[in-house]
């Protein structure tokens, strides 16, 4: 770092411009105005604007204090200053210092995490009695934080080891372990604590399990980007202080490089948008919306990279200066991270080199475009457990949803993430709570989590709803679930994403559960087309059962053929993509915009309802993120002769394809022989077969041609049971593969092989 400031690096000049910005000002107390005019300092928002004034001074106290120790003193003085102001005693109310309690303990990610890094980094300009007060009030927090009453302050935080509250206690209790560590007498026990248990026995378990491949199931508009920081700088700052390396550990906490493969994969397309799914705050600013991609997030995860040696710097850092590009810079991390983190002579690594898929094992999520470029088209699934702390609520209640972007363009929406645009972003967001959180009172629009591209059932009396519907906060701790994504694969020219017992995550009904089973798998055919495929079982053929997905505009109905239904939706003036319904035969669709009693309508949700009352239904929905209405595929069913499958005839002006699935449980290979005729040349995918098995494929004339598919011969499928095969007008088979794009040699978990649970 001395070297870059000696270099007057840009990052350099920001974070002196922002020392410089409060010498000469007042530092206020806590119990003081919070929001002062510069040169003047106040708490912010518990603590928000104290934590990086407090870093700049004493980043740029330590650049300084060896080569110009004159321009270090004025730094030093205020880090110090800001510092004795945070750690003001809090005695009770009409005392300066804050209270621990606030807000169940909020502010813990600011106060602690500056008593434990502060004091490290002017340790040597504290006297005796400012050191105590630090390191007093550092314990006076940490001990609010681990009462286990269970009516503490901060109880209901503590015992779970993932919210954005955890992470900031998470992060304090090591700062201010290793940094008072010697003076202050409760820092040993602390550090075993922390080291011991909170690190090895909580968070390193429970992020391998669950959080293996990255991801933050809190909003990466909102809480992801400092939540992240608070779980990966630990990791460093026991690296530099003891010589432990947790990130390679035998048991390795990967969470601090694996977030940065989750922000490269689940960012659109254009670079400018992030997935949106969990809560993401209205901001009040139309332009640049809530859910815009946010820089700081980006340089914070290129400086981990560089300090764990991670291969994937050069890649990351030419993604970091496209996603910069895009948003024109928004959202920076703050001067002293940016400082901290930034490696102006790493290299470069052109982006198309990384894989076009994604698994992020923990979280069940699933990312994968047709290249990457900026207008490329893009999906991101989720299919697991709940991870977030359940009574932190953050996590979307979205288990099976499906998000479909071409560029920046949006055709399938994560409806909290876009009702909380402007206008009436504000308000849109309280219509989302109440229905999420809201007190059921037998209507639609309270606590029913109505608003995902989800299976839903609903117990109807009239218009009445007898049972709140939708799922919940269940977790394969507490209550046993079985969700996940079962299967993953990228064959090149498809990708298969399985996604089994979904059901585990329905609230049940006074007479049973309303989603007796429920199976997604989505066929992914590149460039532009997702064929998708559920499987369900209603608790009653009495119940309500309809398919959701959700728009950015109002779809218009389109042609199709007989029985079929399709949607078209174009949004701010570009055509984004089509759905078309093939099963159930015969569907009733119902549009309904979200909310009702919105001013501003920015989600239309489209209810596919199947024509029978039958408890067990199979759906099949194709979506088409052509760029034009006219290239929008036609889709038919496929004639079945031989065998318990079904199958989806896809007729575009750049070629045929055919994807079939079984009609039995999801995960069950098909036996036996299986055959079908289709209309001409084209690009097969079937589903399910038994895996790394060697089948016949053969091929007859007449009216269109007739495929049949037999155990047996030399065609394998693959480590998923998929076949993918081309059949060319004389009826010859060439297996399929990847179009021929770049792939990397990068270490990405289900890359290229497919994923075993």
């Amino acid at each position: 770092m001395r070297a870059h400031a000696a270099a007057n690096t840009a990052e350099w000049q920001l974070l002196k411009s922002t020392c410089d910005s409060f010498i000469g000002g007042t530092v206020n107390y806590p119990s003081e105005s919070g929001y002062p005019n510069l040169p003047n300092l106040g708490s912010g928002y518990q603590g928000e604007s104290y934590l990086p004034a407090l870093l700049s001074e004493g980043m740029c106290y330590q650049v300084l204090k060896s080569s110009n120790p004159a321009a270090a003193a004025p730094y030093g003085a205020k880090a110090v200053d800001i510092l004795m102001k945070m750690s003001a005693p809090y005695t009770g109310s009409g005392s300066q210092g804050q209270n621990p309690c606030t807000d169940n303990g909020y502010g813990i990610r600011f106060f602690g995490v500056g008593y434990g890094l502060g004091y490290d980094w002017v340790y040597e300009l504290l006297n005796s009695s400012q050191r105590t007060q630090v390191y007093t009030a550092a314990n006076a927090w940490l001990t609010a934080w681990e009462d286990p009453s269970p009516s503490a302050c901060a109880n209901f935080e503590y015992v779970h080891p993932h919210s954005n509250y955890f992470a900031g206690y998470f992060h304090a209790k090591a700062a201010i372990a290793l940094a008072t560590y010697g003076e202050n007498s409760s820092a040993a026990a602390q550090w075993e604590d922390w080291y011991g248990n909170q690190f090895s026995q909580r968070v390193q378990p429970y992020f391998a399990l669950h959080l293996s491949g990255g991801g933050w199931p809190e909003g990466y508009g909102n809480y992801a980007p400092l939540a992240i920081l608070n779980m990966s700088l630990p990791a460093r700052e026991v690296k530099t202080a003891t010589g432990v390396d947790l990130v390679h550990a035998a048991a390795p906490y990967s969470f601090p490089l694996e977030s940065a493969d989750y922000a490269m994969h689940f960012t659109w397309p254009s670079r400018a948008y992030f997935d949106d799914r969990d809560t993401n705050h209205a901001s009040g600013t139309a332009n640049p919306p809530v859910g815009t991609t946010p820089v700081g997030m980006y340089e914070q995860l290129f400086g981990a990279l560089n300090y764990w040696g991670s291969p994937r710097v050069g890649v990351f850092h030419q993604y970091l200066n496209e996603v910069s590009a895009a948003t024109s810079g928004y959202n920076p991390a703050a001067p002293w991270l940016l400082f901290l983190q930034s490696y102006p002579s790493a290299p470069t690594v052109e982006v198309g080199t990384m894989p076009r898929s994604y698994l992020a094992k923990g979280l069940g999520a699933v990312a994968a475009r047709s290249n990457w470029t900026t207008g490329a088209s893009w999906m991101s699934f989720r299919a697991a457990a709940y991870v977030n702390n359940p009574a932190q609520g953050e996590e979307g209640f979205d288990q099976g949803s499906l998000a479909l972007v071409r560029g920046n363009v949006p055709l399938l929406v994560n409806t909290f993430g876009w009702m909380a645009h402007e206008p009436n972003g504000s308000a849109d967001e309280n219509l989302l709570y109440s229905d999420l959180f809201g007190s059921f009172n037998n209507t639609l629009y309270l606590g029913n989590r109505q608003m995902y591209n989800v299976f839903y059932v609903r117990n109807m009396s009239g218009s009445t709803v007898v049972d709140r519907f939708g799922q919940a906060a269940y977790t394969t701790e507490d209550d046993n679930v079985r969700t996940k994504v079962s299967a993953f694969e990228d064959g090149g020219d498809y990708v298969y994403v399985q996604s089994t017992n979904l059901e585990d995550m329905y609230r049940k009904f006074s007479a049973g559960p309303g989603v007796a089973a429920w199976s997604r798998q989505i066929v992914y055919l590149r460039p532009n087309r997702f064929v998708v495929y559920d499987r369900t079982t209603s608790g009653s053929a009495s119940y309500d059962q309809y398919m959701a997905w959700h728009f950015p505009a109002n779809p218009v109905a389109g042609v199709a053929a007989a029985g079929q239904k399709r949607l078209d939706v174009s949004y701010n003036g570009q055509y984004a993509g089509a759905m078309t319904t093939l099963l159930p035969a015969n569907t009733t669709i119902t549009t309904v915009p979200l909310y009702p009693s919105s001013s501003t309508t920015k989600v239309w949700q489209v209810q596919v309802r199947p024509s029978t009352t039958s408890v067990s239904q199979r759906w099949m929905t194709v979506f088409d993120l052509s760029s034009q209405a006219s290239d929008v595929a036609a889709i038919s069913p496929v004639t079945i002769t031989q065998g318990s499958v079904v199958g989806a005839w896809i007729a575009g002006s750049d070629g045929d394809s055919v994807v079939i699935n079984s009609t039995g449980a999801a995960g069950t290979a098909i036996s036996g022989t299986v055959a079908y005729t289709v209309p001409g040349p084209a690009h097969h995918v079937v589903t399910e077969l038994a895996k790394a098995t060697g089948y016949n494929i053969t091929v007859t004339g007449g009216t269109g041609q007739t495929v049949s598919i037999s155990p047996g011969g030399t065609y394998v499928s693959s480590a998923q049971g998929v076949l993918n095969f081309y059949v060319d007008a004389s009826g010859t088979v060439t297996e399929g593969g990847d179009t021929g794009l770049p792939v990397s040699s990068l270490p990405v978990k289900g890359y290229p092989r497919g994923y075993k649970p």
